[in-house]
């Protein structure tokens, strides 16, 4: 397995580049983000890999964080979704963002990512809603357990998107809440908080 390329970047192109390591160089396809993390042709450049083996080819992914590549994987575990519709919903979102759109239930906004309709989009939320959290992402238990409360946590987030915010900030805004809030307060204190990000 290639964990990762370290060497100098040798080309750039939209949706790929290739990186010099000890007179090799490596191709590989990578998301936007990662795109633009990488230093210009000629400089030192590091990014970790996924090697992916299949019956036709052989395939390299690189990544600029090792959150993107586990990102990535988790992606590509859901049938229907593979390495070209994984790195367009990266290339779409960081992995930080991607995480709290499929732990707030946001499959509207994951459709926004080319190459994803809204069937598949529910699908990554159905199935990765328990797996995102083990990419330790700051905040996101609380947006899950926001999201799965039956109680004011969930009409708040109902409240909230009724008001025109996505799924996603409405259950961002009301996760960090006590849970013995009532929702008319919970709305409240998530409209403060909402307000002094913009």
């Amino acid at each position: 397995m290639i964990y990762s390329l370290n060497g100098i970047l040798l080309e750039k192109t939209p949706d790929s580049a290739v990186i010099e390591c000890g007179g090799v160089g490596y191709g590989f396809s990578c998301s936007a983000n990662t795109l633009s993390s990488l230093p210009g042709t000629g400089d030192k450049a590091f990014v970790y890999t996924v090697l992916s083996v299949r019956e036709n080819g052989v395939d390299l992914f690189g990544f600029s964080s090792q959150k993107e590549r586990e990102a990535f994987r988790l992606l590509c575990s859901i049938s229907g979704v593979g390495p070209k519709v994984a790195l367009s919903v990266l290339s779409t979102y960081d992995p930080d963002r991607v995480s709290l759109l499929i732990a707030s239930g946001d499959a509207k906004a994951i459709t926004a990512c080319p190459g994803v309709g809204p069937r598949l989009a529910q699908r990554i939320v159905n199935e990765l809603k328990e797996k995102i959290l083990q990419l330790d992402i700051e905040g996101i238990g609380e947006v899950v357990t926001a999201v799965d409360n039956g109680s004011a946590s969930s009409e708040a987030i109902a409240a909230l998107i009724s008001l025109g915010f996505s799924h996603s900030e409405a259950a961002t805004a009301v996760a960090g809440l006590a849970p013995e809030l009532s929702t008319e307060d919970m709305i409240a204190s998530a409209l403060r908080s909402l307000a002094s990000r913009n």
